[in-house]
């Protein structure tokens, strides 16, 4: 440390940078162990949390599950007509009659009775007008039931008399000890009361009365208490303290607090920090409420936070010893190596700069001049070479292999092994990962295809690459001198190897063209025009296929298209005879294009004569162009957009299908079929959020233009209407059942977007769907009632 701190009061000196340096590295994991620290801490705390609040979640459900079996055999008792006809029995009334409906009250509540659980230690029914106590095992009157069998211990008989006499609203009463329980020792029950009839709000006529064991209760929060150590209270909507596992009161100054608190809180009891969690129950009205130590919520926080303090010490410590040490050992080779170059310059005095200033400056000054020679000519050389590739290729220069031109090519990286050349084509058709106008990704595409076509070419020859345009590429293959007898043979298995790893490893699909093998000055010259040739040949052959100039050197010049043909094409047309149409077509193309031996512009003069036979049909029958094929439709252009005879041959033959599919739809026989096969798609494809004219029109082989206009005209509406319509019917069936929200729904006939469902739907009928929903079962329940 002296060391240190002596030699970074020099400013220029390569030290402080060191040390800075490692004093930064060294601040790198402290920050990231105090972020790390922080994070964890924060973890904890959430995890803590959640954990204490979904313990009492959990206490709120066990409850309210327990408290739905207070809710049920209330319902079954209190509903029953015939409490409902005791409870008004006049006094006068007969012991007869009395008798008979008290019996029969006794049954029905011992029957209920082997339906409850322990949670409900008992029940009975009070009687005002009578003045009579009926439980499932006992008919009494209330004196003689409250002095023998349930009182609470710190309630005189009148007391309770008044309670009961008071109304009652599924009111739970604070836990209470009960006395004179046969002979067992006190209880201590919840106590539920609700007051009869449940119907009437201004008579009191009887009560009925649950008494729910406070130790199953307890039993729900034994496993709370002893993982949280807390106190859990139930606090009522009228701020009563249900019950609690404390016993300590409820602090009061906590009422306000809980009732508006969604969250954890802190707060002090007894001087000792407390945190407090509440949850609500909707079923009984209740707030749950957990009072947990501090140390305990945050023990594990605490552990780690003196674990990370001291950890964090000793690191600083043993860091600032690293950097020392390493500081020192790092500054005294870079010293000599200073003072070795000051003896070499004959300097007495330390350079102004610091010392990796003063190296640097050092060894730029002796390459520099050097280093940006060859980086200029470096720079060049590509461009040299594609210019004088280029100018072979379009013959402006021969080939000059003799020993004097060699050594001038040298610069460009350029040595030819023979006079012998061919010439090697690649366009690329399909790139699935390329955007049109992405100048980058076609860049992309044509470096895989010059390096992998270079590769091949290297196996037995010597090849160079020129980029001819975006999507075009050359290779200039030099026939090795051993190989010339076999140089065609490989140069085919060079192409066929190009089109396979492209298309198989990149996707990259393309078409080859080669020209034929030639010596001498001339041999690129000669070899250039006919890979060109053999380029245009794709129009025929297809694209994605190698092609060579020799194997079309003998063609046909004339193609099959006689007069017979075109007539019975046209009949075939005219008659909507669709199938004979697409046989007579496809027996021209076979004809004409299997052989492979037709010129690119015989094959072009072949479809705009088929084509033209298409428009003859159209102006000699009066056809609307527009409604069968489309508003400003021009199929000379659609055919011969297509770069090959296929593409041409699948696009004229849709032409005429769909011209005879229109003669065919005049007859009103198909037309009836044919609309009932639209309907058919709709009705079975309305959960399709694709479903729409184009994919119906495609799957009936229309146009988009006439499915709508032979619809309109046959249903006398829209489809895209008609297909609105058919979806929000089924949307009100499903409707129908609570299963489904409006979300799934909406997904279910076939809207990828509820609110898109809900503007069609509201548009339609007047009202959103959950107002349709709500209307819809107000009034199934107003006609069950």
């Amino acid at each position: 440390m002296p060391f240190i701190l002596r030699l970074v009061d020099s400013r220029k000196s390569a030290l402080s940078t060191i040390i800075a340096s490692n004093l930064f590295i060294l601040l790198i994991p402290l920050a990231m162990g105090l972020f790390l620290y922080a994070k964890v801490e924060q973890s904890l705390e959430k995890s803590t949390t959640r954990s204490n609040v979904a313990m009492l979640e959990q206490l709120k459900l066990s409850l309210d599950n327990k408290i739905s079996e207070v809710d049920t055999l209330m319902r079954q008792v209190v509903f029953d007509p015939k409490l409902d006809y005791m409870l008004r029995i006049p006094t006068g009334a007969k012991d007869a009659d009395k008798y008979e409906f008290i019996q029969f009250m006794r049954d029905k509540m011992s029957k209920y009775h082997s339906m409850t659980s322990n949670f409900i230690l008992d029940y009975y029914v009070y009687f005002a007008s009578s003045d009579t106590i009926v439980k499932s095992d006992l008919v009494t009157d209330s004196r003689t039931f409250y002095s023998i069998y349930y009182a609470y211990q710190n309630m005189p008989y009148e007391n309770w008399r008044q309670l009961l006499a008071k109304e009652h609203r599924m009111s739970y009463l604070p836990v209470a000890p009960l006395t004179n329980n046969g002979d067992q020792a006190p209880k201590n029950v919840i106590t539920y009361i609700q007051t009869l009839p449940v119907q009437s709000q201004s008579q009191n006529l009887g009560s009925f009365i649950v008494l729910i064991d406070v130790d199953q209760v307890k039993e729900l929060f034994a496993q709370m208490e002893s993982a949280s150590h807390s106190s859990v209270y139930i606090i009522d909507n009228a701020g009563q303290t249900i019950m609690s596992n404390s016993d300590l009161p409820f602090p009061s100054d906590l009422q306000g607090r809980i009732q508006g608190s969604k969250g954890p809180f802190d707060y002090r009891l007894a001087g000792v920090d407390q945190v407090v969690s509440t949850t609500s129950s909707q079923k009984a009205g209740w707030k749950y409420v957990s009072i947990m130590p501090n140390d305990v919520f945050m023990q594990q926080v605490n552990q780690i936070q003196s674990w990370s303090i001291g950890l964090f010490i000793l690191c600083l410590i043993c860091g600032l010893v690293a950097v020392s040490i390493g500081a020192y050992r790092t500054y005294k080779p870079l010293q000599k190596t200073v003072h070795a170059i000051m003896r070499g310059k004959d300097m007495l005095l330390r350079p102004a700069a610091n010392e990796y200033e003063f190296i640097q400056q050092t060894v730029e000054g002796s390459f520099h001049e050097e280093k940006n020679l060859r980086m200029t000519l470096k720079q060049q050389v590509p461009f040299i070479r594609a210019n004088y590739l280029s100018r072979l290729l379009n013959g402006y220069m021969d080939v000059d292999i003799s020993a004097d031109n060699g050594d001038s090519l040298q610069f460009m990286d350029l040595s030819f092994i023979s006079d012998s050349f061919a010439v090697l084509l690649a366009k690329i058709e399909d790139v699935p990962f390329l955007a049109d106008e992405d100048e980058q990704q076609w860049a992309h595409a044509r470096f895989i295809v010059s390096n992998i076509g270079t590769d091949l070419i290297a196996v037995h020859h010597k090849g160079f690459s020129v980029e001819l345009d975006r999507d075009r590429l050359a290779f200039l293959i030099n026939v090795s001198p051993d190989r010339a007898e076999t140089a065609e043979t490989n140069i085919r298995e060079i192409a066929e190897s190009l089109l396979s790893i492209i298309a198989q490893r990149f996707q990259i699909g393309m078409t080859i063209a080669v020209g034929g093998v030639h010596a001498g000055p001339k041999a690129i010259r000669d070899s250039y025009p006919e890979a060109l040739a053999a380029l245009e040949y794709r129009l025929i052959l297809g694209k994605h296929a190698a092609i060579h100039f020799q194997d079309i050197l003998e063609v046909k010049q004339h193609y099959y298209y006689p007069l017979e043909i075109e007539i019975q094409l046209i009949n075939f047309v005219r008659s909507g005879d669709t199938e004979n149409v697409e046989k007579l077509l496809d027996k021209i193309y076979s004809m004409n294009f299997d052989s492979g031996q037709m010129t690119p512009e015989l094959g072009k003069c072949l479809f705009f004569n088929v084509t033209s036979t298409l428009l003859k049909i159209v102006n000699s029958t009066n056809t609307n162009q527009e409604e069968v094929l489309g508003a400003d439709f021009d199929p000379i252009k659609e055919v011969f957009s297509y770069p090959t005879a296929q593409g041409m041959y699948t696009k004229t033959k849709e032409l005429y299908e769909t011209l005879a599919g229109s003669f065919n739809l005049e007859r009103s026989d198909h037309s009836t079929n044919r609309l009932q096969e639209i309907l058919s798609i709709v009705h079975a494809n309305l959960s399709d959020s694709n479903l729409g004219v184009a994919q119906i029109a495609e799957r009936i082989q229309m146009t988009p233009q006439y499915l709508s206009t032979f619809f309109k005209k046959n249903q006398g509406q829209n489809l895209l209407d008609y297909i609105t319509h058919k979806r929000i019917q089924q949307a009100k069936q499903y409707m129908e059942s609570k299963e489904m929200t409006i979300v799934q729904i909406a997904h279910k006939v076939g809207y990828n977007n509820d609110v898109v469902f809900i503007r069609a739907f509201k548009k339609l009928e007047g009202v959103t769907p959950g107002k349709y929903r709500e209307s819809m079962f107000a009034e199934i329940i107003s006609s069950d009632a």
